[in-house]
């Protein structure tokens, strides 16, 4: 006896309408910090990396070049990222969390996980891991290795550079 799997066309419109209902959510949760998102993903990568060039972000995060220098210069106008030159290449920069950026990183990471809960509280926790293992398989796909980075919790969050 085989079973025959059917997935019908509106599963791109439900994976969709589910990022859209996050995304509004969590823009809605992180105003309050004067972030976005994209912010948040940076702050979140830069705090798990340490210092890193805004090409390792780009690689990082699957972001556009222009976005990330946009989203870049965002954080540093805020004060929460600083760009330091990469010695031997004028040219190069590296990106790095200041005190306050990594504050701001801190708050956004608890409000990220207060509104994942929000978000999934209609699933028992076996159910939410279970989506969980399916969207990893799923992005993994497309990305050989793939692993879900795990946000930095305050505790943990890396001092400055000893220089």
């Amino acid at each position: 006896m085989t079973s025959e799997r059917t997935v019908g066309p509106e599963m791109g419109l439900l994976l969709r309408l589910a990022h859209q209902r996050a995304a509004r959510e969590f823009t809605r949760a992180l105003a309050s910090l004067g972030i976005e998102g994209r912010h948040f993903g940076v702050l979140t990568t830069l705090a798990r990396l340490g210092p890193a060039s805004q090409t390792r972000l780009i690689g990082e995060l699957g972001s556009e070049k222009t976005a990330m220098m946009r989203t870049v210069d965002a954080l540093e106008q805020q004060g929460l990222v600083v760009r330091r030159p990469v010695p031997g290449d004028r040219r190069a920069r590296t990106v790095e969390l200041t005190p306050q950026g990594r504050k701001r990183m801190a708050q956004a990471s608890e409000i990220a996980q207060e509104v994942s809960a929000e978000l999934l509280a209609c699933f028992t926790d076996a159910e939410q891991a279970t989506l969980r293992d399916l969207l990893v398989r799923f992005i993994a796909v497309d990305s050989p290795g793939f692993t879900v980075p795990s946000i930095v919790s305050p505790g943990t969050l890396p001092g400055p550079p000893h220089l």
